[in-house]
């Protein structure tokens, strides 16, 4: 689930696109404005996942776009827990274009 609160009013268009491996366990979540920056200003940001643990996240400020590259956010700007990806009140610079998870399940079915 992501849920988040921003300002301004860009009629922009995001994407979340989901992937698993080829053998179910890893899952890679991609949330993201396929035209690069954001112009929304982002009060607060948060993604959960259920069901699997995450094993790599990343927040960027600017998605790659023609000819440029992802800008990702500084690591104190976010955390990441075992379940969730969120912005971190007070060092969060309010600009998020991206943001990528890979998780792992928890358990699989029989």
């Amino acid at each position: 689930m992501f849920t988040y609160a921003s300002q301004g009013g860009t009629n922009e268009q995001w994407q979340m696109s989901l992937g698993t491996s080829e053998d179910h366990q890893h899952f890679t979540c991609t949330i993201w404005r396929p035209q690069g920056k954001s112009y929304l200003y982002f009060t607060q940001f948060q993604a959960d996942v259920r069901g699997a643990e995450i094993e790599y996240a990343m927040a960027y400020s600017k998605a790659a776009f023609e000819r440029e590259s992802d800008v990702p956010l500084k690591t104190e700007e976010f955390e990441v827990t075992k379940t969730a990806v969120s912005h971190r009140p007070g060092a969060f610079k309010a600009e998020l274009s991206k943001l990528v998870i890979v998780a792992k399940a928890t358990h699989s079915e029989l």
